[in-house]
């Protein structure tokens, strides 16, 4: 379990809202093929300006945030909660003190319940990380078989879809995943074990598949690990469930999926669930005992298909 909690960033983290409404301003301007001039031109301020506010590097004046959303068709009720859920224009993290048992401050937390919009969103985030460190119960987008995914995001039965489909906003679409994304995905132990359902052989074809991955790691994919993180002792990442660290534009977010995405800097909590993500990596089994496991799963599960 973790005992140490990690010390304050030496930087000041910049809120959440901040953060994924600067990325969902540039993903919606690339959706519309627009250039950086042209929307600094509809709010009267540099390309760079716009840049940086698309970064989060610097704060985004609310009437500036509300002509860029009605310039890229964002309905008004949705503007009105982008612009609600951003700090003050002179918000500053060290003026508020941290309070309760997840020791946040003020903005430190923001919790995105904006339905289909916000879903795209968490897809954005996770496709246009520079770096991700996740632990999941499923395997995650953009290492899954098509088989397997057509299980996964069976309408029927998930509700909050995390591949781009028929059904969310179109901007979303256009996303692709950032090239050499350093991506670290630590698989529950019990990945190996569950069958889907009434699809172990396309469960089969799916461990294989991330098989291939891991054996592929020292090659032509070293921007890409994956690791099974075992149950013979309980980490703390057990205790709070599938959960994600992201890198977008330098800025480090914890990413929960609950009933709507929530994202997370600076806060204690914040800073524990990185931490406990880092120890996981520490405590999942090597690359060939994972290649090994995934193999024996696989071989266990097109024995139970054909049985």
């Amino acid at each position: 379990m973790l005992h140490a909690v990690p010390s304050l960033p030496a930087e000041v983290p910049q809120a959440p809202a901040r953060i994924v409404t600067g990325l969902y301003l540039r993903c919606l301007r690339e959706g519309q093929y627009m250039r950086l001039e042209h929307a600094a031109r509809a709010v009267r301020v540099s390309a760079s300006a716009v840049s940086r506010w698309e970064r989060a590097e610097s704060p985004i004046r609310p009437d500036a945030l509300g002509t860029l959303l009605r310039l890229y068709g964002v309905a008004d009720d949705h503007a009105s909660f982008l612009v609600g859920s951003l700090p003050p224009q002179g918000y500053n993290r060290r003026e508020h003190e941290e309070q309760g048992e997840g020791r946040c401050a003020s903005h430190d937390c923001w919790m995105d319940v904006a339905c289909d919009e916000a879903t795209a969103r968490h897809i954005a985030v996770m496709r246009s990380a520079s770096e991700v460190i996740q632990y999941c119960m499923l395997v995650p987008a953009g290492l899954r078989t098509q088989a397997y995914q057509q299980v996964v995001l069976n309408p029927g039965v998930c509700v909050d879809p995390d591949e781009p489909v028929l059904g969310l906003p179109s901007w979303v679409h256009d996303v692709d995943w950032a090239e050499r994304q350093r991506r670290t995905v630590l698989l529950d132990e019990t990945v190996l074990t569950r069958d889907g359902g009434d699809h172990p052989a396309t469960v089969a074809g799916q461990l294989r598949h991330l098989a291939d991955l891991v054996s592929r790691e020292s090659s032509d994919r070293q921007d890409l690990t994956i690791r099974i993180l075992p149950l013979s002792e309980v980490r703390f990442i057990h205790t709070v469930g599938a959960a994600a660290e992201v890198t977008i534009h330098g800025h480090r977010l914890v990413v929960r999926v609950g009933l709507f995405p929530s994202y997370e800097t600076g806060s204690g909590a914040a800073r524990i669930i990185s931490a406990g993500l880092h120890e996981a990596v520490g405590a999942a089994w090597s690359r060939d005992a994972t290649y090994e496991a995934l193999v024996s799963a696989a071989e266990a599960m097109e024995r139970r298909a054909a049985s």
